[in-house]
């Protein structure tokens, strides 16, 4: 990473340099080794020889529309991996922009219960051999939509409950994204029954007419599952205020999953309408040891622009794979981690840099290389030193959620 800087004739002046960027020669990795706990918030991390974060040219924008969150409703999604798919993270995420700017509803969520995942506000429940799931992750559809998940109705009235983890008054604007060969009718029933009609789609995804006022819990049904697919629910506050935050993980998926999903995916994403787009990827490519770093940048790079076309209003931000250890036996802190872990942070902002989108260094907020291990000693990282415990997530939430008010209290 430093060769540049290396010059052999010149050692002394060498040594100078690096300690007056705050390096020691040779230490670098008894440095991530030091048992020093991490700060709680940082906002701001140090990355040499790299360009800084530009302003996302969206942020304005976003800033008087969060101004505005108690008459109007503010949009965020973030896509991602594991990190994104227990929503302890997320959770948190949406548990500080609604204590901030109002509760916008729970936002877009699977169809029918993903194993492995799970939602921090509804627990979504169906009954025995009624559905068929289909997760773009490890199986083969050219239908799969936006956020990877499909499930197949196995009966003839196939049904899901919707509930609240928690006592919730709200009421809801209830839709699904479906797709039909053939029509039929989606029935919501809580203390009142409503129903909407579910025309053919043509073989794309499409949202159904919202059902309104509805309280959880609720009992969805549709009259015929022949010809039908659902992708999720959406649920948003029937105020229009606040913020809505969808969660969108995928257990093991790097960002390539969204080349398996269908080519509409984009279009049901600007069917949210996301004034900010969080992309929480990164680990599972950094423990790929056939990844080809040149590749994976060029098409970070190309997926950033082609977002950036497609929703030119919308904030983008990219969140760095956070620390981990692969290998617990090693001595020395590089050769615990995954091999390409260092090059993927290193690849994700400056990419995020080169497309004027956000970055937080997840990594650096740890306290740097093999901070996990502090993380773990502290009861905030899982044994595997991979994923964090839910205070770890929530912790780490709580610094995303600093930086990000800090970019934003700049407009």
């Amino acid at each position: 990473m430093f060769t540049n800087l290396a010059y052999r004739s010149v050692e002394l002046k060498h040594a100078i340099c690096l300690l007056l960027l705050g390096l020691s020669l040779g230490t670098s990795t008894a440095r991530a080794e030091t048992p020093v706990a991490p700060k709680r918030i940082v906002t701001k991390a140090w990355t040499p020889l790299l360009p800084a974060t530009r302003q996302d040219p969206n942020l304005a924008l976003l800033a008087s529309k969060l101004k505005a969150s108690r008459s109007k409703r503010v949009s965020i999604v973030q896509l991602g991996d594991s990190h994104t798919a227990a929503d302890l993270f997320s959770g948190e995420m949406r548990r500080l922009f609604q204590q901030d700017y109002g509760n916008g509803g729970i936002g877009f969520i699977a169809a029918t219960p993903v194993p492995g995942t799970r939602y921090d506000q509804v627990i979504i429940t169906t009954g025995k051999r009624q559905w068929d799931l289909v997760s773009s992750r490890n199986q083969q559809s050219s239908q799969f939509p936006l956020g990877g998940y499909l499930s197949v109705p196995l009966s003839s009235r196939p049904g899901v409950n919707l509930a609240s983890r928690e006592p919730d008054e709200q009421r809801y604007s209830l839709s699904t994204l479906y797709q039909a060969s053939r029509s039929t009718i989606l029935q919501a029933r809580d203390s009142a029954t409503q129903a909407r009609a579910l025309p053919v789609t043509q073989g794309q995804w499409r949202f159904s007419q919202p059902i309104n006022n509805v309280r959880l819990p609720v009992d969805l049904s549709f009259a015929s599952g022949n010809g039908l697919a659902v992708g999720g629910w959406l649920l948003q506050s029937q105020r229009n205020a606040g913020v809505e935050y969808s969660a969108l993980g995928i257990n093991g998926a790097t960002f390539d999953v969204v080349d398996k999903w269908q080519a509409g995916w984009l279009e049901t994403l600007k069917a949210l309408r996301p004034d900010l787009l969080i992309l929480a990827y990164g680990t599972n490519e950094a423990y790929d040891d056939s990844l080809d770093t040149v590749l994976y940048e060029q098409r970070l790079r190309e997926r950033l622009q082609m977002l950036r076309k497609a929703l030119p209003g919308t904030v983008l931000l990219v969140t760095s794979a956070p620390d981990s250890v692969r290998n617990k036996r090693a001595a020395r802190c590089e050769d615990k981690q995954a091999n390409h872990l260092r090059q993927v942070i290193q690849i994700q902002r400056r990419v995020a840099a080169q497309t004027s989108a956000l970055f937080w260094d997840w990594q650096a907020f740890m306290g740097g290389n093999c901070s996990i291990e502090r993380w773990q000693a502290r009861d905030l990282a899982r044994p595997d030193l991979v994923h964090m415990t839910a205070d770890g997530y929530r912790q780490s939430a709580q610094g995303l959620y600093a930086y990000f008010k800090g970019v934003v209290g700049r407009r």
